[in-house]
């Protein structure tokens, strides 16, 4: 007896369309959702429940780029149409999101509705700007060498003079104190040229597996004797499994030190919060080897924040939001980063607190 025939269930378009990683939205041809897959809740922060049967324009208000975008598509002419914007949550979250909008004809060629491709393009553009900033690193680091020289000769030059009436005018308290000024103020310009340079020679690391964890328990105590008696605590999320990590740990103290350092200055009370966690998601294959495996860790800050236009710049070499810094800091810590292999993120609120991201290749 012939065994039946089994056929396969069938399949869906809204099954399909629910299961994709880009955000589908479909609206009818008076500008209602009529679809809203689970990748468009995920990047816009609004239910399926919430969003269905309402107006685009009631449900995308805060967005009124897309709104104008989708009405590109209607009658008389419709036309598919391309742009890039942010989607801002009810929390003041903003997702960077590529939209491309199609009109839906029906066989005869009349207008039915639209549909709407979202897509996450947060990992491109923090690519994208990692390539800017290297660039701009290299070209300061290339400026700062050519500099360097011409300008230490002259410091020496005037370091010695001061040092000589120093010595000429012993007995005058006034001069003496000016000199000392001249000096210091020569010593700390040679020293900011030291660090600019810094920026521009490829660091020799010593790698070696290291254990993150010791890295930050050292830092955290370090920097927690320095508070100068502010109610700030310190809140430690650590991952117990996480792996070690492929670095120098001289120079990833360097980094967290800085980091650290920043988010007790914001602060006069509050807390730092410290997460370490493996990276699920994310993956970089260089030619040849298997991928590599990152970890993250998060510190996350109740202080002052930082200005929206400012956060493109918090890793530019002499940007700096303080009256006494001197805005290489971050810039140095972005290249540690870099040169491990790894990035640096910044997420931010002014008023409300920074989260400073940094990711890690784990040891083979």
């Amino acid at each position: 007896m012939k065994a039946p025939t089994v056929y396969p269930p069938q399949i869906s378009w809204e099954q399909i369309l629910a299961n994709l990683d880009d955000g589908v939205i479909a609206l009818d041809a008076a500008g209602k959702i009529i679809f809203f897959n689970e990748a468009s809740e995920v990047l816009t922060d609004i239910s399926t429940a919430a969003a269905t049967g309402q107006p685009l324009e009631q449900i995308f208000k805060r967005e009124p780029w897309l709104v104008d975008l989708v009405r590109r598509t209607h009658p008389p002419r419709p036309r598919r149409a391309r742009a890039e914007g942010d989607f801002i949550s009810r929390w003041g979250r903003k997702v960077p999101v590529g939209v491309t909008v199609s009109p839906l004809q029906d066989p005869h060629g009349h207008f039915v509705g639209t549909i709407l491709l979202l897509r996450d393009i947060k990992r491109r553009k923090e690519l994208e700007e990692d390539l800017k900033r290297a660039d701009r690193l290299v070209l300061m680091g290339t400026l700062g060498a050519g500099l360097a020289h011409e300008i230490r000769n002259p410091l020496g030059g005037i370091k010695g003079a001061a040092q000589l009436l120093r010595r000429s005018v012993d007995g005058n308290p006034s001069v003496r104190e000016f000199t000392d000024i001249m000096i210091r103020e020569v010593d700390r310009v040679n020293q900011l040229i030291e660090q600019l340079l810094d920026l521009s020679r490829p660091a020799e690391l010593d790698l070696a597996p290291v254990n993150i964890h010791e890295v930050l328990e050292d830092v955290l105590f370090l920097e927690s004797q320095a508070l100068n008696g502010k109610d700030l605590q310190v809140k430690k999320w650590f991952d117990p499994s996480l792996p070690p990590i492929r670095g120098d740990r001289a120079r990833l103290t360097q980094v967290f030190l800085n980091l650290v350092k920043n988010a007790f200055q914001a602060m006069e009370r509050g807390a730092l919060v410290v997460t370490t966690r493996v990276e699920t998601d994310y993956h970089v294959r260089e030619h040849g080897t298997a991928p590599n495996r990152f970890i993250w860790v998060d510190l996350a800050d109740d202080g002052t924040g930082i200005r929206d236009e400012d956060l493109p710049h918090i890793f530019s070499p002499f940007f700096t939001t303080k009256n006494n810094g001197t805005g290489l800091g971050l810039a140095t810590c972005y290249r540690i980063v870099k040169e491990h292999g790894g990035t640096i993120r910044v997420e931010s609120t002014e008023g409300k607190g920074s989260t400073f991201r940094v990711s890690l290749v784990v040891a083979d």
